[in-house]
Formats: C-alpha cells, sequence, structure tokens
C-alpha cells in the first residue's frame, strides 16, 4: 500500500516538473516560433510583486547568461531582453553552399503584480556580407546580403540577396541544425525568465 502511494506521488511529481518545463520550451515551426501550448506567449503566476519580479528577472538574466552580448531594459511594466550572437549558425550544404549568419533576437517580458507574460523572441537571422558582421570573415568575397526566414522558397540565383529558409515552401525542413540550435538556446533564455509555476490567463 505505502508503495503504491510512493509510486503514485512519484510519478505526479515527474509530471508536474515535465509539463512544467515544456510549457517553457520554444519551437521552430514554419508559421514561426511558439511555445509547447502552441501559443506564442505564456503567463506566469507568481506570489511576487511587480516590482519583485523586475528585479528577480534582471538579476537572473544578468548572471546566467553567458551572451556577452545580452542587454536588458526596464521600462514601466515590461522588460525587453536584446542579444547579438556574432556567427551563430552555418547553413546547411543544401543550396549548394554553406554561409555563416548572426543572430539578433528580442524578446519582451510583460509585468503585472502577481505574474508576468513571456512572448516568444522575435528574431533576425543574417549576414551582410559586405559591410558587417561576424559573417562578413567567415563568408570572404561573398558580396551580397544574406537573410533566413522560417519557411519559403529559396532565392538561390539572385546576386543581391539570397534568401535561405529553415523550412521550404512545402513545410519540409532544410535547416536542421540552425532549427535544433534555436530551439535550444532560446528555450534556455525563456527558463532564464520563467519561474516554471502555475501559469494563469493574461
Amino acid at each position: 500500500m505505502l508503495r503504491s502511494i510512493l509510486v503514485t506521488i512519484t510519478f505526479a511529481l515527474y509530471t508536474t516538473f515535465d509539463v512544467a518545463a515544456q510549457d517553457a520550451s520554444v519551437f521552430v515551426s514554419p508559421d514561426g516560433l511558439k511555445f509547447a501550448n502552441g501559443q506564442i506567449f505564456i503567463v506566469v503566476e507568481t506570489g511576487d510583486s511587480k516590482d519583485e519580479i523586475i528585479s528577480n528577472i534582471v538579476a537572473n538574466v544578468k548572471t546566467k547568461s553567458n551572451s556577452k552580448y545580452i542587454t536588458v531594459e526596464v521600462l514601466n511594466d515590461a522588460i525587453v531582453i536584446k542579444d547579438f550572437i556574432p556567427g551563430y549558425t552555418k547553413t546547411d550544404k543544401s543550396a549548394g553552399s554553406a554561409y555563416q549568419l548572426d543572430l539578433s533576437y528580442k524578446m519582451l517580458v510583460e509585468v503585472k503584480d502577481g505574474r508576468y507574460k513571456i512572448n516568444v523572441p522575435e528574431l533576425d537571422i543574417a549576414a551582410n556580407q559586405k559591410y558587417d558582421g561576424f559573417a562578413v570573415v567567415a563568408n570572404s568575397g561573398v558580396q551580397f546580403t544574406l537573410t533566413m526566414g522560417f519557411s519559403g522558397k529559396r532565392d538561390v540565383w539572385n546576386n543581391k540577396e539570397k534568401k535561405l529558409f529553415i523550412f521550404d515552401e512545402k513545410g519540409k525542413l532544410v535547416e536542421k541544425s540552425t532549427k535544433d540550435k534555436l530551439e535550444k538556446d532560446l528555450s534556455r533564455v525563456v527558463d532564464l525568465v520563467a519561474d516554471q509555476t502555475k501559469k494563469s490567463d493574461w
């Protein structure tokens, strides 16, 4: 009997933590970024005041992030987290060549007393080969703007701009390494912000 109760409690705890961990996970789809709940935001409920929430998030991001370019800006009722990661990803060779791209993202966290709303980050994966960025050195000799979006038809032969996508126009995954890396790294940033307590309605 006691063993049965312990097994049940252990299972319940595991399920609770597992669901909480999944809630903060970011997924890359042809439509863009989403959380495990299928939404573009999650709401975290806590017993802290607005000022306490802001203070905790700012301290957590600043002390635990390993990015030297990350910034945290506090507005009246929100926090804006920005980051730039040079040479973030290298394209898969499905287009015949591999290119280096830089990543910039911005994430908005809206705060109220007792809860806060984490919105999925806005991304920019690009490299202006001619003028700036880490990718200029990595892609030496290439002089066009290179961008990567979520889904679409690759513009391989345009001499001024090369458009790449994580998914093709039919939704087929073509940049697996970038997708996997984004999901892992963005989920970690959200983990720094999320409290992993129960969610509520905004």
